[in-house]
């Protein structure tokens, strides 16, 4: 049954679907296939790897409307990072387009618009290492990029944590649902920096910062509205790595910006758990169907050695158009140690998650009746510590 159920699930998706990208710190961007043998197992294969991203790439973000990767290179324990453009191709193989020297420690990126700007993107990246936050003017059709903004931030004194709050630290940047705003998770600061776009420009305007619980570093942040009339509710998840909690905060737009208003807090072990020693969330996502939230727990080894744990939580009803408070449903196996970036592809049906101290990607099935990651479908050992998955 089990064989079945996999190759059904890889006959679901379509070519591009059975591609994946991942990062390694071992300075390699890999293009990997996912496919099914003659007895439904399922193999990911090697299709290429290129060293053009630089020594540490730490985080993917594909345009698949245009066909383009882009790369950021963590730079680590190095005094500048960078973010390469690739193009993708069908045979999942990449072409470097450009590659552009940055601030030190850029961790994670996202594609923005302006209105009035219709023949170009723009990208936010936050730069853990640099305190500081980047912004570039994106040409889309050809994956051109050049920077426009640098936001760089100081702090009197370290945080509550102080070996980790030493500084600010910017670890993440979202898009709001009417692509208003950007935010930043600040884990250093315990801040949400928030951005008005300029619709006419790009450009980012700062705004009045949201204040996370002391001690907590938020890490990164989704958004959640209705399938439905999206502007009638609008809630914003917050995973905060050393507190190890998930927070929901009720969003307000206004005539003059943006309001949050805290809803909920939880472990990401359920209740007021702290988690075994030494293990910190790192990713969250939306699940397809909109009722569910998906986190990563690193190094808590809750399903054996080397076997870390996703924990699911309840945020809105069946039909994914109501809101509910959010609970704790509980925790899923990961199939590897240090979880990070993680992807649940376009047809629903698996869950690419790079492993950062196995070495390895993994791909599990999604259980869309449970909304939650499910069986191992397939794993391959790579070279290096792999912080990034995505598929193609």
């Amino acid at each position: 049954m089990k064989t079945l159920l996999v190759a059904a699930a890889l006959a679901a998706g379509s070519c591009t679907a059975s591609t994946l990208y991942t990062a390694s710190y071992a300075g390699l961007v890999s293009s990997l296939s996912l496919s099914s043998s003659g007895d439904g197992a399922a193999h990911l294969s090697l299709i290429s790897n290129t060293s053009d991203c630089g020594p540490s790439p730490s985080w993917l973000m594909l345009d698949g409307a245009h066909g383009i990767l882009y790369c950021l290179d963590e730079a680590i324990n190095a005094p500048n990072g960078s973010i390469t453009s690739f193009k993708t191709h069908p045979n999942g193989t990449l072409t470097t387009i450009e590659h552009l020297k940055t601030l030190t420690g850029p961790v994670q990126s996202v594609l923005y618009n302006a209105s009035g700007v219709s023949d170009r993107q723009f990208m936010a990246v936050a730069h853990y290492d640099a305190s500081t936050i980047t912004t570039y003017s994106v040409d889309p059709i050809h994956g051109l990029f050049n920077r426009s903004q640098t936001f760089t931030y100081n702090m009197t004194a370290p945080g509550p944590n102080a070996s980790r709050q030493d500084a600010p630290h910017p670890h993440g940047v979202v898009v709001d649902p009417t692509g208003r705003f950007v935010l930043s998770p600040d884990l250093g600061a315990d801040f949400v920096r928030i951005f008005a776009v300029d619709q006419a420009t790009g450009l980012l305007q700062p705004q009045e910062p949201l204040k996370i619980s002391p001690g907590s570093g938020p890490r990164h942040a989704v958004f959640w509205t209705p399938k439905e009339k999206r502007a009638q509710q609008v809630y914003m998840y917050l995973v905060s790595e050393l507190a190890n909690t998930l927070s929901a905060f009720k969003v307000t737009y206004t005539s003059t910006g943006i309001s949050f208003t805290k809803v909920y807090e939880e472990s990401t072990y359920g209740g007021d758990k702290s988690g075994p020693d030494g293990s910190k969330v790192a990713e969250i996502a939306i699940s397809p169907e909109n009722n569910h939230i998906v986190t990563t727990n690193r190094l808590d080894n809750t399903f054996g050695k080397n076997n870390d744990s996703f924990a699911i939580f309840s945020c809105a009803d069946a039909t994914g158009n109501k809101f509910t408070k959010p609970a704790f449903l509980g925790l899923n196996p990961t199939y590897g140690s240090n979880p990070r970036q993680f992807e649940i592809n376009g047809q629903r049906t698996l869950v690419a998650v790079a492993m950062q101290d196995t070495k390895e990607v993994v791909v599990t099935k999604w259980d869309a009746k449970k909304g939650a990651p499910g069986a191992l479908v397939a794993s391959k050992k790579m070279e290096g510590e792999i912080p990034a998955a995505i598929w193609g």
